[in-house]
């Protein structure tokens, strides 16, 4: 027999129809079948609460969610990055693996149904001969269905053959339930050119998503435009400077123009994006942004485009980045975050950038990102402030805060 279950909230947001005061959530075999207001005593009373779609973490670095603040220094931008390898050298696989877990569980908690996880590669002597990352770490029982990028770094040329069958690897490996494979060539400082292009067709190929970190800097891009400066710095210090890898004179653009015909692309941070590249962008609606509002602003960069891309046209998702760079996963704290320092903008559009918006980058908007009949029944609760007031202007109210969430009709945390 099928299980069917029904909610009632104070507020029912489904994110693509009319938000509904006093609404009901019908839910068959993990499935919305029906949303409305009438009487429905079978329905649970989950109170002054507001069901939304399940949040979505478009971008994050599970293997730091061990830390309990973000590391330091976080400028210059190149000694947080030795600050995070020292880190990560510095710590057993066991350590990372559990930090993966609890990564899971806080995300879980704090609403999210899906994350865009960046994966490292494990060593051989870490993986037991056992190539890439190891997919059944990031199986849960209950919610936060990962998709899965493999990440890639090989700025030398004698990395290319070998990163290249990391990928294939990983993509061709028997599938999870639950779990979605792609590939991440990590960045333009940390990845040649003909690497790029090669994990871009092979992206193509499988019709995998793909994610890369990009404009994250100024001076990733005088590293891109001139060979010079921090960047060129840090590698040297890594032993894998290599002036002849990237051509004088390169730009985002380089990097953006491949992607035009993957399926689904992320743009990780575009901090510096140009105003040709953010035309760019709106014209290729396969290609999302993801803004990590918290650690962007823990880095100290000038004010994110986001809403300059959203006028355009841009295709834009919200992430949390790492505990590396933030004080926890909580997409809803990214928004209320968003919501406090730019009231400007419609609640709806916030709300969006942190459910389908998330879900069509990550090419599972078929399945989650609103709530919609026939779609999977992951919903987020969120307790709501003693108020009258309309949904729009309690919902990202400071005192609202997740206290559940609804995953195929099964309750996760409270």
């Amino acid at each position: 027999m099928s299980e069917r279950h029904s909610f009632r909230a104070r507020w029912v947001v489904p994110g693509d129809s009319d938000p509904l005061e006093d609404g009901v959530v019908e839910i068959e075999s993990g499935r919305i079948t029906a949303l409305h207001n009438r009487h429905d005593a079978a329905a649970e009373d989950l109170g002054n609460v507001a069901l939304i779609p399940g949040l979505i973490n478009a971008h994050t670095h599970l293997e730091f969610s061990d830390l309990s603040q973000p590391l330091a220094p976080a400028v210059p931008f190149t000694d947080w990055i030795r600050a995070l390898v020292t880190y990560r050298r510095g710590r057993s696989h066991s350590a990372s693996v559990d930090a993966i877990e609890s990564g899971i569980f806080e995300s879980e908690r704090s609403g999210t149904v899906c994350l865009g996880e960046i994966a490292t590669p494990a060593t051989p002597s870490e993986a037991e001969d056992e190539p890439g990352c190891d997919l059944g770490q990031y199986s849960s029982p209950h919610s936060a269905r990962p998709v899965v990028f493999l990440e890639l770094l090989g700025l030398a040329a004698d990395q290319h053959d070998r990163q290249l069958e990391l990928a294939r690897q990983h993509l061709d490996r028997p599938p999870l339930p639950g779990i979605r494979c792609g590939l991440s060539p990590h960045a333009p400082y940390s990845v040649r050119p003909p690497l790029y292009a090669a994990l871009v067709n092979l992206a193509q190929t499988h019709r995998c998503p793909l994610a890369v970190h990009l404009a994250e800097t100024r001076a990733e891009l005088q590293l891109l435009r001139e060979g010079t400066g921090p960047f060129a710095d840090l590698l040297r210090d890594f032993g894998v400077w290599d002036p002849t890898a990237i051509p004088s004179g390169t730009r985002s653009m380089d990097y953006l123009r491949p992607l035009a015909d993957v399926e689904h692309a992320l743009v990780i941070h575009g901090n510096y994006l140009a105003a040709d590249e953010i035309d760019f962008l709106a014209e290729h609606q396969n290609i999302s942004v993801v803004y990590c509002p918290r650690t962007h602003a823990y880095f100290g960069h000038a004010e994110h485009p986001w809403r300059q891309m959203l006028e355009r046209g841009v295709s834009l998702a919200i992430g949390t980045d790492g505990r590396g760079s933030n004080p926890d996963l909580s997409v809803w704290r990214e928004l209320q975050f968003l919501r406090q320092r730019f009231q400007q903008v419609d609640p709806a559009r916030l709300l969006d950038l942190g459910t389908i918006c998330g879900a069509r980058a990550l090419g599972l908007d078929e399945e989650l990102g609103t709530l919609s009949p026939g779609k999977s029944a992951d919903m987020t609760m969120i307790s709501l402030p003693d108020s009258d007031g309309h949904w729009r202007d309690v919902l990202f109210d400071p005192r609202s805060e997740v206290i559940g969430t609804l995953c195929r009709g099964m309750r996760i945390g409270e």
